[in-house]
């Protein structure tokens, strides 16, 4: 999928490989945005490229919408604000016609301006966020043909539009007493951000960490069992159980700064890096090069 991410090897491979890219109308370009000849499976084609939302880079919402967002990336497992944005834009693309029609031609006035003071609805810019320039090119269409200002409009309306779904349904939930049979807000938007991401392990990390006090000095103990496995070496007869895998994985150390070492350990992107700091502040300590030399001296070199 080389061909398909803004750059080798991150997370932007990851969202077209889910949602897949838009059919490639017309040739391929000549040269790549370096000026080389163009290589389908070494260069990223410019449709698949990731560009600013805006000119300036960052994108104003209203303070509930920015709210939401930056809770989603913790929540749910994303890198970033602009995956999350990215999210949001390749699922209401995949909305039938009817409901992309709800979206964008229903005046909703969830923060209407009129009457208000000059401060009264000031937004939060969120940046950097980034989008596909596909992703560009059909906001930038429904400005053109809905009564939608500009792009950054576009996107408020979608975070409206998906808040409104989640804040709906946990509404009905409380109406009906026999509600454990009924989608609730959280079952709402556990649907909408896992979306396509059944093999995402971020999403299983993520979700694990609800379960988890906190302030817990035994996370570890306490979250869910991770899934570290495929679906299918999972299936197999006499597999490990997703909490023996992690704690084996945990047991063992071997390959500490690995994705499967902090996902069998529950952690953030944020607690790995802490996590990794100190012990490679211990491994390349005076303590640890004495002890490496003497090892050295006592086997020898490899060839004996």
């Amino acid at each position: 999928m080389s061909g398909f991410s803004a750059k080798a090897g991150s997370r932007a491979t990851g969202d077209l490989a889910r949602w897949g890219p838009p059919p490639i109308l017309g040739p391929a370009p000549r040269f790549n945005q370096d000026g080389e000849p163009f290589n389908p499976h070494k260069h990223t084609r410019p449709e698949h490229m990731l560009v600013d939302i805006l000119p300036s880079g960052s994108l104003p919402l209203m303070p509930v919408q920015a709210s939401w967002i930056e809770r989603a990336v913790d929540r749910y497992g994303f890198d970033d604000i602009g995956e999350v944005i990215r999210h949001l834009v390749f699922a209401v693309n995949a909305e039938r016609k009817e409901v992309k029609k709800l979206v964008f031609k229903i005046k909703r006035c969830l923060h209407c301006h009129v009457g208000a003071r000059q401060d009264q609805h000031a937004k939060v810019n969120l940046s950097p966020v980034q989008v596909y320039s596909f992703q560009l090119k059909w906001l930038t269409s429904v400005v053109d043909n809905c009564p939608v200002r500009d792009v950054g409009k576009a996107l408020r309306i979608i975070c409206d539009y998906y808040m409104s779904r989640v804040n709906e349904a946990e509404i009905a939930k409380g109406k009906v007493d026999n509600s454990e049979d009924v989608k609730g807000g959280d079952d709402v938007e556990l649907e909408l951000f896992t979306r396509r991401r059944s093999h995402d392990s971020r999403v299983t990390v993520a979700i694990a960490r609800w379960n988890t006090p906190v302030g817990s000095s035994s996370e570890v103990e306490n979250k869910e069992p991770v899934q570290i496995l495929s679906d299918e070496a999972q299936g197999l007869k006499g597999a490990c159980s997703p909490r023996e895998t992690a704690e084996a994985i945990r047991r063992c150390q071997v390959g500490r700064g690995s994705a499967s070492y902090a996902e069998s350990r529950g952690e953030t992107a944020e607690e790995t890096k802490k996590r990794r700091e100190l012990e490679v502040m211990k491994e390349d300590g005076e303590e640890m090069k004495r002890a490496k030399e003497l090892i050295r001296k006592t086997l020898g070199s490899v060839m004996g």
